[in-house]
């Protein structure tokens, strides 16, 4: 895609270059991993795992008016920036989408440059298994907290610490998944630092018949008991990251590619572009109450918007 001007942060500072060193790498004036400047990501921000999907959203959701700015795919982590209309002349909301490739590890790299470089209100739109006997493969999952089995997050705050989403983007979504008419469910994650064993599927290297760890089969049922909605790997990284590190407003809407209380549940990627048509219009609810700048630390703000306005 042709590069063309992406909306600047109020806090740019012309000329300023970060010196590299081993405490804060980057690469000249540029996010090491990203390869994003401050100013080049938007203040609202889509975070997807899959580069794929990052492509999707920008070429499909994003506005048509104006092409969006890529900023390449160093280590394939793919980022455009461009605009979103809001309805009912509400305004244009600039908005970004970043690429983290999957794990909380990753997560936990990629989300402070992208803050660095502009976001301030960040919603997750990802994949993951359902854990309530009625999620269908498609809905979609909003995301209250996340049960950190993750263990990235370990690193930012012990483990008493809650990994949650903040209400107003929790709000959003709700709000946005009604105006839409989009089926979609509202709990509490389970975020693993393994795909395989540590979401109680079975491995068959070391037996044919499957194998998983007594400990983590028990965990598994436990989980079921108490509630859980679904298994992913990104969550508990996220809300740990933001709410621990100034306030970051952050939230999650992941579509559910299968259903684990059904053992002859078929596994499907769909729903993706659900979720992230979730995920947009509950940004732009939140643009209309915190404003281009994205600040969500000011005291001055009228009521949170109802949901009757988005019907």
């Amino acid at each position: 895609m042709k590069k063309k001007p992406g909306p600047k942060s109020s806090s740019d500072k012309a000329g300023e270059v970060r010196k590299a060193s081993a405490a804060k790498p980057s690469h000249g004036d540029q996010e090491y991993h990203l390869r994003t400047r401050p100013g080049e990501i938007a203040r609202y921000v889509v975070e997807v795992g899959d580069p794929g999907r990052a492509e999707m959203i920008a070429n499909t959701l994003f506005d048509k008016t104006s092409e969006p700015r890529y900023f390449g795919d160093h280590r394939g982590l793919k980022c455009y920036t461009g605009f979103s209309t809001i309805g009912g002349g509400l305004g244009v909301m600039p908005i970004s989408v970043v690429t983290t490739h999957m794990g909380g590890p990753n997560t936990g790299i990629v989300t402070p440059e992208a803050v660095r470089c502009g976001a301030r209100i960040i919603i997750r739109v990802g994949s993951c298994g359902g854990l309530w006997p009625q999620v269908e493969v498609g809905d979609s999952a909003i995301c209250t907290g996340a049960v950190r089995l993750d263990g990235a997050s370990s690193d930012w705050a012990p483990i008493e610490y809650p990994a949650i989403a903040d209400y107003r983007v929790v709000s959003a979504l709700v709000n946005a998944a009604e105006a839409l008419k989009l089926p979609y469910h509202v709990g509490i994650g389970a975020t693993t630092g393994c795909f395989n064993e540590g979401q109680a599927r079975p491995e068959f290297f070391t037996d044919e018949k499957g194998y998983i760890p007594p400990r983590l089969q028990q965990r598994h049922d436990e989980l079921l008991k108490r509630g859980v909605l679904f298994y992913s790997m990104e969550e508990a990284s996220l809300f740990t990251w933001c709410s621990g590190h100034g306030g970051f407003l952050a939230g999650a809407v992941d579509a559910i590619f299968c259903n684990r209380t059904k053992p002859d549940s078929k596994f499907e990627a769909k729903g993706e572009e659900n979720a992230a048509r979730i995920a947009i219009r509950a940004l732009q609810i939140l643009f209309t109450y915190f404003g281009v700048d994205g600040d969500p630390f000011s005291h001055h703000r009228p009521a949170f918007p109802s949901f009757e306005k988005w019907k």
